[in-house]
């Protein structure tokens, strides 16, 4: 996620330099093609141009829209995550061993599984935060988003550097001969609160909170996995490039009558303003479509590290430790 107020001028460049070149190249090719090569007829008119340009405004205008949507659902759940996080943590502290407060020598027992518990849930937040950066096939592999794919790892440790903190050696070595790791450390949470309700460590109503909070940790995942795992429907992404070029292609034959009018010396003229159209266009696009797979890691995209890196630390605070992880700073404007 981006967090300056203006995106920087290299960001723009790195997104545009490609269309800049190629509008360019158009507009170029259209006056050789007049002016050069005596082709008139190339000179086509401005109605059947603006018509593609007005269908190619409202289809990239949806694709925008769509892509927003994703992103901003994105955050709405990882949101929840952070919410529902706190909440359950709150919940086991004050549930478990609530009814043996008068039998001090079983507290340090009692604190003990309240911080496995929590510690697991700080895993959890790990495996799915993982699991949301593995690499798909739809997904960016152009130079200007492996760069900042490189920067996200440059700023992170790897996976079982950093859940081995919360989980035990045994769980670590557990938890990587499984295929969904999220979901197996949730269904071992259910299992260690059906443990307290059968020691009588949280009564019946307390064990069906928690099982729901569980149960809400779960739907969020599934959420999560949704977006990841289901592409922005590519004939929407593909049609919207294509239509793209194919007016861009068109603009400056179609501009060429209007500066014909203005006198030959004037021609030059529709090189910057075909750029000036063709870049705003292509731009509209490129939004839409580095916005579309919010979990890809890009600056547009949800920064599930950071979020995580907060959860953790309001985590740790609730549990008294001494040894408070801190946030996760931006990087060059980035937040991951």
């Amino acid at each position: 996620m981006y967090v300056k107020r203006h995106l920087n001028p290299l960001i723009v460049y790195f997104y545009s330099w490609r269309m800049v070149l190629f509008s360019l190249f158009t507009g170029i090719f259209a006056i050789v093609l007049y002016e050069h090569l005596d082709w008139k007829w190339v000179a086509i008119p401005w109605l059947p141009v603006s018509l593609v340009g007005t269908a190619t405004a409202f289809f990239v205008g949806f694709k925008n829209n769509q892509s927003y949507d994703r992103s901003w659902e994105a955050r709405k759940v990882w949101g929840a995550i952070t919410n529902n996080s706190r909440s359950f943590s709150a919940a086991v502290r004050s549930f478990v061993g609530h009814e043996l407060e008068h039998e001090p020598e079983k507290q340090e027992e009692i604190n003990d599984m309240i911080r496995i518990i929590i510690y697991r849930h700080i895993g959890w937040l790990y495996a799915l935060k993982y699991a949301m950066r593995q690499r798909t096939t739809w997904e960016h592999r152009d130079r200007a988003s492996k760069r900042q794919r490189v920067a996200i790892h440059k700023t992170q440790e790897t996976f079982e550097d950093e859940v081995q903190k919360y989980l035990s050696e045994g769980e670590v070595e557990w938890i990587k001969t499984k295929s969904n790791r999220a979901t197996q450390i949730l269904d071992r949470q259910s299992q260690d609160i059906k443990f307290l309700r059968k020691n009588g460590l949280v009564d019946a109503f307390q064990h069906v909170e928690l099982q729901n909070l569980i149960a809400s940790f779960y739907d969020e995942q599934g959420k999560s996995e949704r977006i990841k795992n289901t592409p922005f429907p590519r004939q929407y992404a593909t049609t919207s490039t294509l239509f793209i070029f194919v007016f861009m292609t068109l603009l400056p034959f179609g501009l060429l009558p209007q500066f014909v009018e203005l006198g030959e010396r004037y021609m030059f003229l529709l090189i910057p303003f075909n750029l000036i159209v063709s870049w705003v266009f292509m731009f509209m696009e490129y939004v839409g479509d580095i916005s579309e797979n919010p979990f890809e890691g890009l600056i547009n995209d949800v920064p599930v590290a950071s979020i995580v890196r907060n959860i953790e630390i309001d985590l740790c605070e609730m549990l008294g430790d001494e040894q408070i992880p801190q946030k996760i700073q931006p990087y060059q404007g980035m937040l991951f």
